[in-house]
């Protein structure tokens, strides 16, 4: 069962790393430059998804990806 959390403004570096491994996988799926502008926003993306809807790291990843339009490797950047 995924936790929910409402706007938390503080991430544990447990929830961070949850963050982090989202982003590299979506980074890598969509061959983005983690140092680049399409990078920085796909990491508040994440971020407030992670606040908002789920804190759960497949669900989160889901959701990226639907809220993206991909679902791997099918959207290049």
């Amino acid at each position: 069962m995924s936790r929910r959390r409402f706007n938390r403004t503080r991430l544990s570096p447990h929830d961070l790393a949850i963050c982090e491994r989202v982003f590299d996988q979506v980074c890598a799926d969509e061959h983005i430059d983690p140092l680049s502008l399409a990078a920085e926003a796909l990491a508040v993306m994440i971020v407030a998804i992670f606040r908002n809807v789920t804190t759960n790291e497949r669900e989160l990843l889901e959701e990226v990806r639907s809220l993206r339009g991909s679902k791997g490797t099918e959207k290049a950047h």
